[in-house]
């Protein structure tokens, strides 16, 4: 078992990223996040959506490995995720908590023999790497798994038998936002302060213009079935602000649609043509409705125009 593949589990748990948020969970989060999100993993499943993303999983010889290996398939073994952040760039810190069904005794020993140092920690043993950037993965019985930097998952192993003690904005907004959606996500947050950690220097710089700039807090979710609904809020500065934004959002939309005429790109602008945006005092509501067909149609084009550009080795 090599220890590319213990990577691609915890990645496997990431690119997962717990609906109508599980008090549970989010008692693990540091007290000073300013962005949860989450995804109903179970329920996604059962929806057309899940079932689709499940028949394009790719099951390869390494993939096969780390099952066997570890006994645990995140097909079948993720039930529910959070991931939260201060949205620092200075501290840089983070957390993930998986639920779901782990063999901890059997992955606590693999992941040993891989040389990782462990520590422990109040009874719980924390596995960190021992070069570069501290990360730390801990396992809270069998059923919850928490990775982060070092002092957030000890945080969260401190936090396990203590009321939530996130900020009531947030606590509450994550309650508007989370009931009855499949995923979701909250940031009280102003939405120029991701520009720093943006890959893209466009993208940080759009983040950084006048319109973003005004972005206070944001939320949004989205709910799967035969029609996929995704909603959400930007709360901008004033009124004014939010009427500015909204407008932006419209014109942008529109270009989108105008400019898409052909292939991929008019596929994908398709999928806007059920979007509505409106400005209410200043914060600015948006949904959009689209067909799971659709959806599925848009995700085949853009997979196979990916695997077309892939260079062959």
């Amino acid at each position: 078992m090599k220890l590319r593949y213990l990577a691609v589990f915890l990645l496997g748990a990431m690119a997962t990223v717990a609906s109508a948020a599980d008090s549970q969970l989010l008692k693990l989060v540091m007290p000073d996040a300013r962005v949860v999100s989450g995804v109903d993993v179970d329920h996604i499943k059962t929806t057309p959506f899940g079932q689709f993303f499940l028949s394009q999983f790719l099951v390869d010889s390494g993939f096969k490995e780390l099952v066997d290996a570890t006994g645990f398939d995140p097909r079948r073994d993720v039930h529910e995720v959070v991931m939260a952040s201060p949205a620092d760039p200075a501290k840089k810190t983070a957390v993930l908590i998986v639920r779901g069904s782990f063999d901890t005794a059997r992955l606590l020993t693999l992941i040993q023999s891989s040389g990782l140092k462990v520590e422990n920690y109040h009874g719980v043993p924390i596995l960190s790497n021992t070069g570069g950037a501290a990360h730390a993965t801990a396992f809270l019985e069998n059923s919850v798994l928490v990775a982060g930097d070092i002092e957030s998952v000890k945080g969260a192993i401190d936090r396990r038998a203590a009321d939530s003690s996130l900020a009531p904005d947030l606590s509450a907004k994550i309650g508007q936002t989370s009931v009855g959606q499949d995923a979701w996500m909250v940031s009280i947050a102003p939405v120029s302060s991701f520009a720093a950690v943006a890959p893209d220097r466009n993208v940080r710089g759009a983040l950084q213009g006048d319109a973003f700039k005004s972005i206070e807090q944001s939320s949004g979710s989205v709910r799967f079935g035969n029609v996929i609904e995704i909603n959400g809020e930007l709360i901008a500065r004033t009124p004014a602000d939010a009427t500015s934004l909204a407008d932006v959002m419209k014109f942008l939309a529109g270009m989108v649609q105008m400019n898409a005429t052909s292939g991929q790109a008019a596929q994908f602008a398709a999928l806007l043509r059920n979007l509505t945006v409106t400005a209410q005092s200043n914060a600015v509501k948006f949904s959009v409705m689209i067909p799971e067909v659709d959806f599925e149609t848009v995700l085949r084009l853009a997979s196979t125009r990916t695997t077309s550009r892939t260079p062959k080795i």
